[in-house]
């Protein structure tokens, strides 16, 4: 299935790329970074080819429009204010390619329940696999991610040390590693009632692998799309008590990790520091760094009406004159800086348009797969507090989940 192999391409292609750096020397810009966008080209031209454009749900369709209107007048901006026309046509692409993907998901004759229950056991399947990857790339790093982690240079990591750097197993790091985690864990809420023991088995690494990335905004992240979907499903009782089995489960296993992989010191001992932060927020610098966000940058951005055009924040400024990428931990400020006061009204409406029109069609199609989907959509607004997750393989999920939503009679 075409949805199987774009979500394996975005997954893996990362660690392709720095098995081919580690064989043929690092390069800071490689052509394999660029193949999971490459490969979004495949279903847009059958979108626009094949005259799919007309079966869409009017609805979707009109929330794409606005989508693509606000980046591509952030586009024509940066076009006009003589940024580095390579940087911006890339961030475009890494926002507008998912978007094309997710209409031609929705253009195909699927049915709900069917559709959904594969996706959800490929995802679950794939996340379990790279999760258990991720142990193992713990407690014994593979030479060619540890040259990655010493030519990439990324200090948030750690040190290329057994158990002493966050693991970003197939991932290019621990956030975008996280994302996917937690992205399977909600996909499988509908069926943690019918869960097999190897299915749970499953959930539960992926849990515990989401623990060892020691990424906070993905923990709280999980907790909140999990409140979502239990206060928008049916059967509420019994769904709480599943919710308590994994739960059980996913604690025994990141219990015994320790046991497991052979370390008391898990992360450089930072686990329970970790967690403890989460209540000592305004001493914790990741925290004061975030909150900085809603200060001058958010009265710079406010003061630039036209914004600073696409490309010039995130991984495309590497394709800059500075040939660095620009990390910017807050996404919705993020886009009013680019995109202006039009791009971010445009950007808005499509995302929280998006929410709106899942939450809509909860009671549609089988129990609980919308209020799954509703949980995933709830989870990647909130998640824009932190960087920008609404494109590249974010961006795939969050129009993928969408693009599943459709009427259908309720079951």
């Amino acid at each position: 299935m075409g949805i199987t192999a774009i979500i394996t391409v975005w997954a893996l292609a990362p660690e392709v790329r720095r098995l081919i750096d580690w064989r043929m020397g690092f390069s800071s810009i490689s052509l394999v970074s660029i193949v999971p966008l490459l490969a979004l080209l495949v279903p847009l031209a059958a979108l626009v080819y094949g005259g799919r454009i007309r079966r869409i749900d009017r609805h979707l369709l009109a929330i794409a429009w606005v989508w693509f209107g606000g980046f591509t007048s952030a586009l024509v901006v940066a076009v006009v204010s003589g940024n580095e026309i390579a940087a911006a046509v890339y961030s475009y692409a890494e926002f507008c390619l998912p978007a094309a993907f997710g209409l031609w998901v929705a253009s195909l004759d699927l049915e709900l329940g069917t559709v959904f229950g594969i996706i959800a056991r490929f995802f679950l399947a794939l996340a379990s696999l790279i999760a258990v990857y991720a142990m193992v790339q713990l407690a014994y790093p593979p030479a060619w991610d540890v040259a990655w982690m010493l030519h990439a240079n990324i200090g948030s990591i750690g040190p290329p040390l057994p158990f002493l750097f966050r693991p970003f197993s197939t991932l290019n790091a621990p956030g975008p590693f996280a994302d996917f985690l937690v992205s399977a864990i909600l996909f499988n809420m509908p069926r943690f009632r019918q869960l097999t023991p190897a299915a749970l088995f499953q959930v539960a690494i992926c849990g515990a692998a989401l623990v060892l990335t020691l990424v906070r905004s993905n923990w709280i992240a999980l907790a909140l799309g999990v409140a979502c979907f239990l206060t928008l499903s049916p059967n509420r009782r019994a769904n709480f008590a599943s919710f308590g089995v994994v739960a059980t489960s996913l604690l025994g296993i990141t219990l015994a990790l320790h046991s497991i992989l052979g370390s008391n010191s898990l992360s450089g001992g930072s686990l329970g520091t970790r967690f403890l932060s989460l209540t000592q927020l305004e001493s914790d610098k990741s925290y004061v760094e975030r909150a900085s966000y809603l200060g001058e940058p958010l009265i710079e951005a406010v003061r630039n009406p036209q914004g600073s055009g696409l490309g010039t924040l995130g991984m495309a400024a590497k394709l800059g004159a500075a040939a660095t990428p620009k990390a910017f931990d807050n996404g919705y400020i993020a886009r009013l800086t680019e995109m202006g006061w039009f791009g971010t009204v445009c950007y808005l409406l499509a995302t929280f348009g998006a929410l709106a029109l899942v939450l809509g069609r909860r009671r549609d199609g089988p129990p609980g797969i919308v209020p799954a989907i509703a949980a995933v959509q709830f989870t990647l607004i909130a998640l824009d507090v932190s960087s920008d997750h609404h494109s590249a393989f974010a961006g795939v999920v969050f129009w993928l989940s969408l693009a599943l939503v459709r009427r259908e009679p309720r079951v």
